[in-house]
């Protein structure tokens, strides 16, 4: 979503109720919209540059600087996919959606009760059990006003070390590790499509074992302020005879609620 200022406020809007069967001639029951939860996410900023000399400039010694160039556009890239999965990786503990909680947490609703979506300790380790268990929790998720959404999953996302277990699990025409040729229902029935990120892994500082499923519904937002600007400074603006090539964007990432989302520790 692109925005024209620094940072967006908004509030969360708990939803109504089902609707209610009348009478010919009763009146129309009149639902009671509570907003609640304001939350304010502010941009930031990134940026990075290079200073090389005029006569590096101007020689290019084996496409050196066309090689930086280059090189700084991909980090620019990988940045964005870093910051945009970073939610993920925070998800069970410092990513917080309005109402203070992590993202998958347990979450104390508007309209009273609380909701949880996730899962960790035995049985959460990605597989078949652990698969069905959190399209059964994602699809009876009440949303802030406790009405059940019936949400089904549309994107599994998973840490490298998972993606083959996922695809195995998901993907394959017959029920994975079976020998009674059952029928897998996860394909057939659901469809959703199995996403991979090098950055929600360990070696991003993430996990190898957390998984997650995301409804259409899911809230998880990035916030564009800027794209991706670059700018070469000339040389005779220097001091010392140097080129400045740098690029900066204004973006945010944030999910304002829970809904439509469940996360699995696998742990």
């Amino acid at each position: 979503m692109t925005i024209d200022r620094k940072g967006y406020i908004e509030e969360i809007f708990a939803g109504s109720q089902l609707a209610m069967a009348i009478g010919e001639t009763q009146s129309v029951p009149l639902a009671n919209p509570t907003v609640a939860n304001k939350l304010t996410t502010y941009v930031k900023d990134f940026a990075n540059s290079v200073e090389v000399s005029k006569d590096f400039f101007d020689d290019n010694l084996h496409g050196v600087w066309g090689k930086i160039v280059s090189d700084f556009a991909l980090k620019a890239r990988r940045t964005q996919d870093s910051e945009a999965f970073g939610w993920f990786r925070g998800a069970f503990t410092t990513s917080l959606t309005a109402d203070g909680s992590a993202f998958c947490s347990a979450h104390t609703l508007i309209g009273a009760g609380t909701e949880t979506n996730f899962a960790s300790g035995a049985g959460s380790a990605l597989s078949g059990a652990s698969i069905n268990t959190g399209i059964v929790a994602l699809t009876q998720q009440k949303d802030q006003a406790g009405v059940v959404m019936g949400n089904t999953p549309a994107i599994m996302l998973v840490p490298p070390a998972l993606f083959k277990k996922a695809k195995e699990e998901t993907d394959s025409a017959l029920y994975a590790d079976n020998a009674n040729n059952a029928i897998n229902v996860y394909r057939s029935a659901y469809g959703f499509v199995v996403y991979q990120s090098p950055y929600l892994g360990s070696a991003a500082g993430g996990s190898d074992t957390a998984w997650f499923l995301l409804a259409r519904n899911h809230s998880v937002t990035r916030l564009i302020r800027q794209g991706i600007t670059t700018a070469l400074r000339d040389w005779t603006m220097s001091n010392n005879r140097t080129y400045l090539y740098q690029y900066n964007f204004r973006e945010a990432v944030y999910a304002p609620d829970y809904c439509g989302a469940w996360g699995s520790v696998g742990v």
